[in-house]
């Protein structure tokens, strides 16, 4: 059985929202970040002590997604969509860099991966009906964007097959998801009715072959399984009870969690192969993981009153 354990708890000072970010650091540490509110505070936070080790306070055109990428060169970069594009920080100190080349479209979604050829890259889901990827570390358009959406794109995804093989998946307003093939851009097989309302988040599952399982989510708390090769539907639906904002995936001690947080303030989580329901009993409205090299998992939760509570995860 799996339990939590909480081991630290940081106060943003702030009585709103907060949404935290979680990545390995480039020492053997791990970062975190948080943001939150309608005017956007971000913070970099020591997860040694809980102290706040950055922040950034001016304005942004409104928020609606961030990540964490690490890169190669040991830099890592936090990218922020907005409603003009993608903004990006230096996770470590805070410095802004230059945005990402979007044409001042809102992006709704992003997902970091690493494609077959080693290039960090960053996936974006547009509100003018396009999929979009950049290089993470120059914030280039890496060719044209990914058409087909009839509707606004809304969370995006990526699935490796293969050393040579991946498949980016896609949701929109309208609950379908779209695959394509993440090297050339081209289509693959035909959309699928996914959901009945709005696809709020796409995320990869942990499989024990590396194997080809992704997740979505929607505002009327539905989580479905996908074969990304198939496009066919993994066992039965999900129900979370209410809208999913995030979702994630872990494996402590081996175990594929599936992660949802939403508006309902309960952490859902089920096996990622069985959809077993795991009661991990933690509360928050949004949720991020970070397996860890001993086998424990860090999950992040963040609340409606601005906390953020790290938690580690073992059997």
């Amino acid at each position: 059985m799996l339990r939590a354990v909480e081991v630290l708890t940081i106060n943003t000072g702030h009585s709103e929202a907060v949404r935290p970010i979680l990545a390995p650091g480039t020492d053997g540490s791990n970062l975190i970040v948080s943001i939150m509110g309608v005017e956007t505070v971000i913070h970099g936070w020591d997860l040694t002590t809980g102290a706040s080790l950055w922040s950034f306070t001016e304005e942004l055109p409104g928020w609606y997604d961030a990540v964490l990428a690490g890169l190669p060169d040991g830099r890592s970069i936090l990218a922020v969509s907005t409603e003009d594009g993608v903004e990006r920080w230096n996770a470590h100190t805070g410095e802004p860099l230059d945005s990402v080349d979007s044409s001042d479209w809102t992006i709704w979604g992003m997902e970091v991966a690493t494609f077959p050829d080693g290039r960090t890259v960053l996936l974006g889901a547009g509100h003018n009906h396009a999929v979009f990827r950049w290089d993470v570390a120059s914030g280039e358009q890496l060719g044209a964007p990914l058409r087909g959406h009839e509707t606004s794109v809304r969370a995006v995804g990526l699935v490796g097959l293969s050393a040579t093989d991946a498949v980016i998946m896609s949701g929109d307003d309208a609950g379908y998801l779209r695959r394509w093939d993440a090297i050339t851009g081209a289509p693959i097989g035909v959309p699928v009715e996914g959901h009945a309302s709005l696809v709020t988040s796409i995320c990869r599952l942990p499989t024990a072959d590396g194997g080809s399982l992704f997740a979505s989510s929607d505002v009327e708390g539905e989580v479905s399984r996908w074969d990304a090769v198939t496009g066919e539907r993994v066992g039965d639906p999900l129900t979370a009870g209410s809208d999913v904002r995030f979702l994630t995936t872990a494996c402590p001690g081996g175990i594929p969690l599936l992660l949802a947080a939403g508006s309902s303030g309960v952490i859902l989580a089920w096996h990622a192969w069985t959809g077993e329901a795991i009661d991990l009993s933690l509360s928050g409205v949004s949720v991020a993981a970070l397996d860890q090299p001993d086998g424990t998992t860090l999950i992040a939760v963040g609340t409606a009153q601005g906390e953020i509570r790290l938690y580690s995860v073992a059997e």
